[in-house]
């Protein structure tokens, strides 16, 4: 037994439900290869698509199916119109494998194997777990002649990888028909991990993301005329562009507690047995400071507290030890806490390369989500399912540092819950995700899907119509 299935219980539930043609179904989904931008993908979005539609019958009868560019949404009616929808979503598309390292691959990348208890190949834990779970859950509860007593939307958007149209075409449609969604559920979280961060170190913890960070991308360009460096009048463009990146990152500022780190101790002060936050968690407010001091010298809580800022690219550069560099290019990354605004940041920026040769744009740069509160319907609903079948689990509130398709339903919801029914302890997936050698267990996928009927079934109200 892999050492993160100690963790799953009532796995018994649910008899009726066939893992192995579960299974093979998701084998045969990573073997279309959607990878946006690719010689022949919008076959290969069309071969998916036509593959969801012939596996899930009871899905394709019951439900009205709408291809939205080459993303899907599917519409199952309830029997009572006063009830917001619930919608259940994921994307299609994913990343692509670098070039040379297909033979690194225990098994081709899009072959979908099933082999040593696992199914192999890009898309198997991002995400087209999470669209074919979505699909088996609902063809499971169909099949029984049960019927949802609130509408419940299936969204699997085309591009989530690259520019997020499709999520957000498929949420203007909805807008435009004047759908309110109760909740929704998207990708995030999905591993276990210790609580020793937290000062919790007898805990095991798992992340429900009740918001995602912003993401902006700055593009800075100082220009150079090259020359012999034994006479760098006026600077050098690398000396330039060094000066703006500083000047850029020296902007990183002391935050107040987000309110979603907040939320996530709260949640884990029952558990905290460890000095320093078990006595700063006693008063979160008064000791605020002292709290964001200590997460952001962890590793893994630094995110949380703060607006990061992190140099990527550059290029450019001399030729020679004793040449000039001509123009130098750099971009810089951040990722925008909740609280922050795109607005905010350029105003930082701007302050901070007045005076310095170089010219700045942004070339992307998007908002934090809107932060949903660790309480409501579907939040207690999400909760009562994992908690059920995962055992010495405590799951708690927090952000993602990573985009997802959920951001853009935002006008028509206000509990936008990322997370991934398909746990697997951190150590086990660790550089999987967008990696050489990406899979899921057999096990962990079957216990997924068990996790989002009984969702569906609890949270939607899926009752038989005999």
């Amino acid at each position: 037994m892999t050492d993160y299935q100690r963790f799953y219980r009532n796995e018994g539930d649910y008899p009726r439900l066939d893992g192995e043609g579960a299974c093979r179904r998701l084998s045969a989904a990573i073997a279309c290869r959607t990878v946006n931008g690719t010689p022949g993908c919008d076959g290969e979005f069309k071969k998916l698509r036509q593959l969801i539609h012939d596996s899930y019958p009871a899905v394709a009868s019951a439900a009205v199916t709408e291809t939205v560019g080459r993303s899907l949404l599917i519409h199952i009616e309830g029997r009572d119109e006063n009830l917001k929808p619930v919608l259940f979503m994921s994307h299609m598309d994913v990343v692509g494998v670098e070039a040379g390292t297909e033979g690194d691959w225990t098994y081709p990348p899009f072959s979908g194997e099933i082999a040593r208890g696992y199914i192999w190949g890009r898309g198997a834990l991002d995400i087209k777990c999470q669209v074919l779970g979505v699909l088996e859950a609902a063809e499971y509860l169909l099949n029984l002649g049960c019927r949802p007593e609130r509408d419940v939307y299936l969204a699997f958007g085309e591009d989530e990888e690259t520019f997020n149209t499709g999520a957000l075409a498929m949420a203007k449609l909805l807008e435009s028909r004047g759908v309110q969604l109760e909740f929704l559920l998207d990708e995030g979280g999905g591993n276990i991990e210790s609580g020793a961060v937290y000062c919790a170190p007898e805990q095991n913890v798992c992340q429900i993301h009740l918001a995602e960070k912003g993401y902006a991308d700055l593009s800075l360009t100082a220009r150079g005329k090259g020359g012999h460096s034994s006479n760098p009048f006026g600077g050098s463009s690398l000396e330039h562009i060094s000066r703006a990146i500083s000047a850029v990152c020296a902007t990183a500022q002391d935050a107040d507690m987000p309110q979603a780190l907040e939320q996530c101790l709260r949640a884990l002060t029952p558990y905290v047995t460890e000095e320093p936050l078990k006595s700063l968690i006693q008063d979160i407010p008064g000791n605020s400071r002292a709290i964001m001091k200590y997460c952001a010298s962890v590793k893994e809580l630094f995110p949380l507290t703060a607006t990061t800022i992190a140099p990527t690219m550059i290029s450019g550069g001399s030729p020679a030890c004793n040449v000039l560099p001509q123009d130098i290019k750099a971009n810089i990354n951040f990722r925008l806490i909740p609280g922050d605004s795109v607005d905010k940041l350029k105003e930082r920026c701007t302050k901070a390369l007045e005076g310095i040769a170089v010219k700045a744009d942004f070339v992307q740069a998007n908002d934090p989500s809107r932060l949903s509160e660790a309480s409501g319907y579907g939040y207690e609903k999400l909760l009562e399912a994992m908690s059920y079948y995962y055992n010495n689990v405590v799951f708690i509130p927090s952000i993602s540092a990573g985009a997802t398709d959920a951001r853009q339903y935002e006008n028509i919801c206000s509990a936008c819950l990322r997370c991934s029914p398909f746990l697997s302890q951190a150590s086990e997936v660790a550089g999987l995700v967008h990696g050489t050698n990406e899979r899921i267990a057999q096990r962990s996928y079957i216990q997924g899907i068990r996790v989002l009927i009984r969702i569906m079934e609890r949270a939607c109200g899926f009752t038989s119509e005999n």
